[in-house]
């Protein structure tokens, strides 16, 4: 058994390892993926946080809308940038209480 078997398993180096390949692919996508890369990781971290039991109803109400409209970045780039500002103000929301 290679020491990494048990952390290829592990949900917070899946993320990891997301991200780093996301940064890398940003470098050759159109402009708006990065946005779209970094809200699939936000709903990604979300489904850790609930395996862990730590996600909120509103955590679990963004993870949601996210996998509902992220793909909106391939057809319709104004809704998508709307999406993403419909999405900080409820994350604003969550923060003030």
């Amino acid at each position: 058994m290679k020491s990494t078997d048990n952390i290829l398993n592990d949900s917070h180096f899946k993320l990891l390892a997301f991200l780093i390949t996301s940064a890398r692919g940003c470098v050759d996508e159109p402009p708006l993926y990065g946005p779209l890369r970094l809200i699939d990781a936000a709903a990604r971290l979300i489904e850790i946080m609930k395996e862990e039991g730590k996600a909120t109803p509103e955590l679990l109400e963004l993870q949601e809308l996210i996998e509902e409209k992220k793909h909106l970045v391939m057809y319709n780039e104004k809704e998508f940038i709307e999406f993403l500002d419909t999405l900080t103000k409820k994350l604003a929301k969550i923060i003030k209480g």
